[in-house]
């Protein structure tokens, strides 16, 4: 009887073998259930489901191309905004610089308008001064010619006494210092 239990326990550990037939004929039953599984489980989904997840999936990149055509569009406004805006920081540019320059053109005109009316005014002042020296200096002699006549004629009174009449000695004297004094004119002139 010895025999008996070994010759079962080699019958028992053939049966576990994982390369035994029996264990090749469970794989393969559950293999086939597998694949019987998941083909049941393709047609439910494709029957039941399929057309309702292609919908969702369309109308997913339906949804995305809308919003990729919006940012398309977005980004073409935004660039011709960014254009219109370099146009007019352009024109803004060079109508500052215009009216800089016309500014400057104007400011020049002004200031040498200003300079001409200031150099004719101090012309006008200069002839006015010069005028009004010659007229003082004209007066000056004037003065200094009855002054001088006048002195001369009292002197020329005392020194000669009676022997010659008034009248003719301011008439000499006259006469002289006209002379004395028109000479003296020219060369001061």
């Amino acid at each position: 009887m010895a025999h008996v239990p070994t010759l079962l326990l080699l019958e028992a550990e053939a049966e576990t073998s994982l390369f035994s037939p029996d264990q090749f004929a469970g794989y393969a039953v559950t293999a086939v259930i597998t694949i019987f599984n998941i083909l049941l489980v393709f047609l439910v989904f494709r029957i039941f489901f399929y057309k309702k997840v292609m919908k969702l999936i369309n109308d997913r990149q339906a949804a995305l191309d809308a919003e990729f055509d919006a940012a398309k569009k977005s980004k073409e406004e935004a660039q011709a905004i960014v254009d219109s805006s370099k146009e007019t920081i352009d024109d803004a540019k060079r109508k500052a610089s215009e009216i800089m320059e016309e500014a400057k053109a104007n400011a020049d005109k002004q200031s040498k308008a200003v300079i001409n009316q200031a150099n004719e005014e101090a012309s006008q002042i200069i002839e006015r001064a010069e005028d009004d020296a010659a007229r003082m200096k004209r007066n000056a002699f004037e003065t200094m010619k009855d002054d001088i006549a006048d002195l001369s004629i009292q002197i020329a009174g005392h020194i000669i006494g009676d022997a010659v009449s008034k009248d003719e000695l301011v008439k000499s004297a006259a006469k002289h210092t006209e002379e004395i004094l028109g000479q003296e004119v020219a060369k001061s002139e």
